[in-house]
């Protein structure tokens, strides 16, 4: 909740000043406080969640139900939809707040009174949009859900979007949903629908700029489902902002700031698997940076379409084009031409031309050493020495030599933090490496060790893609051996959760 319990408390003392019905209270209190009809309707009462649960007990207890074991935790994720529902607790509720189901969020008012028609004493159609998730009750009269859904969320469609939005960034564990996803588009959108305004402090220009840096820091720490949440609440700012009338410099700076949180949203998507939205959101980045004038940071964006056409599409053709398009726009040594070199190599790797991988990382070598160090510190838009070892790691694992792979492998692991995708990417490697000199139960094990070792919030699609083409590396007499048995197992359970 936005305000607090302080808010509904004011709205209900105004309420009883000038003598508002419950469903005026409930629907101011969702409005203002942006939360969703079930609480609003509890707040609207004045009623702590520890009562509002006893007195469901009790109210299930006269009615003759079952007694449902609910406490206040329970009811409060019935209140955010993060626990669907039982619909036999429908009509309790009901009772409790003194309400139609469709005031509570379960439904609509869809029925078709002509005019002039209606009973008398007819209450209003419900003021709260969306219905509640519900649910058949398991034998506790609960049943938890993984996802949230577009639910229970009054006020405006722009509300609900922000509240979806910050859903992603306070909420782990949790699956993206249609809704979620809508909400991640509209939210791109918004860079291209900004309408012509005035003005911005600038002490909020310099908070706005001083989120990258935040972002560098901490980027790795953050789980992918919390920081996509947070990036796109930190882009809906920067779009609103851009779309006031500003001097061009000004424009300029929140242009490169949209265009760093659209490329690491970009990423985040690649990494969750949501491969189409990910490629949106880094062609929203790349128009980004040219609007902002930064040649490095939109060759190191170009770059990065190579990365997602070979990870993601498995295009390396496609791959190849985007890099040789980067290189050829980029008019000094950068971050973004080394990041172009490497997925050369790792193109021409995958096409099987290993003279070609070889020349464009010799190529890369060369460049390293004329990049201007200030540019190669960056944790994410900077490229160091040790990311063109990532680069030898993974291009000289698919060309199969295991030798070079391997001495290139312990700088990764010294320099990467172990939630990265180049550090995972890595340990998948060294398991192929395995399986390359024959040492098949061996890779199908590091491969399976790796992936327990990770959180689960880590075992994205990306990464599970990953580790599955490990276990298809093997020949298919062997695929029923116990190692890979146990490898596929944990593939299936990971996907499944």
């Amino acid at each position: 909740m936005t305000h607090g319990r302080a808010c509904a408390a004011r709205i209900r003392e105004r309420a009883a000043q000038e003598g508002w019905p419950l469903i005026h209270i409930a629907a101011q209190i969702a409005t203002c406080c942006q939360v969703p009809p079930l609480r609003a309707w509890r707040l609207a009462h004045g009623m702590p969640l520890e009562e509002a649960a006893q007195r469901l007990i009790e109210i299930c207890a006269e009615a003759g139900l079952r007694q449902p074991k609910l406490h206040k935790g329970d009811l409060s994720k019935y209140e955010l939809g993060r626990t669907p529902v039982p619909v036999w607790m429908i009509d309790p509720l009901c009772r409790l707040y003194r309400a139609r189901p469709d005031w509570l969020g379960f439904g609509g008012d869809y029925s078709e009174i002509p005019p002039g028609e209606e009973p008398e004493n007819t209450q209003p159609a419900t003021p709260f949009h969306t219905p509640f998730p519900l649910d058949k009750p398991d034998h506790g009269g609960h049943r938890k859900s993984h996802s949230l859904s577009f639910s229970g969320i009054g006020g405006s469609d722009e509300m609900r979007r922000r509240e979806l939005l910050h859903q992603l960034a306070v909420t782990t564990g949790l699956v993206l949903t249609p809704s979620h996803l809508v909400a991640i588009e509209q939210t791109r959108q918004r860079l291209h629908e900004a309408t012509t305004r005035t003005g911005i402090p600038a002490d909020i220009l310099d908070r706005l700029e001083g989120l990258i840096p935040g972002y560098e820091r901490r980027f790795y720490e953050l789980a992918p489902i919390p920081r996509l949440g947070a990036l796109l609440t930190d882009f809906d700012e920067v779009t609103r902002w851009l779309g006031h009338r500003l001097p061009v410099m000004t424009q300029r700076r929140l242009w490169r700031v949209a265009a760093h949180l659209a490329d690491l949203a970009a990423d985040t998507l690649r990494v969750l698997g949501q491969y189409q939205g990910a490629a949106a959101w880094l062609a929203t980045a790349r128009m980004a940076a040219d609007e902002a004038g930064d040649r490095p940071l939109a060759t190191w964006i170009r770059s990065f379409q190579a990365v997602h056409a070979i990870s993601c599409e498995n295009d390396p053709t496609r791959g190849l084009r985007y890099a040789q398009e980067a290189q050829g726009f980029a008019r000094n040594p950068s971050p973004g031409l080394m990041l172009a070199l490497d997925q050369e190599a790792l193109a021409h790797a995958k096409l099987g031309n290993e003279t070609a991988a070889r020349a464009a990382l010799d190529r890369a070598k060369d460049a390293l050493e004329h990049v201007p160090e200030n540019q190669q510190r960056s944790a994410l838009w900077g490229f160091q020495e040790h990311k063109l070892h990532g680069a030898t790691s993974h291009v000289m694992t698919i060309l199969g030599r295991t030798r070079e792979a391997r001495a290139a492998q312990p700088e990764i692991f010294r320099h990467f933090p172990k939630s990265s995708f180049t550090w995972i990417r890595t340990k998948l490697d060294q398991a192929t490496c395995l399986i390359h000199d024959g040492d098949l139960d061996a890779g199908c094990a590091s491969a399976a060790r790796t992936l327990l070792d990770l959180s689960p919030e880590y075992r994205t699609p990306l990464v599970l893609n990953r580790a599955r083409e490990v276990l298809l590396l093997l020949p298919e007499k062997h695929r029923k051996r116990p190692a890979a048995t146990e490898l596929r197992d944990i593939l299936v359970s990971a996907q499944r959760a």
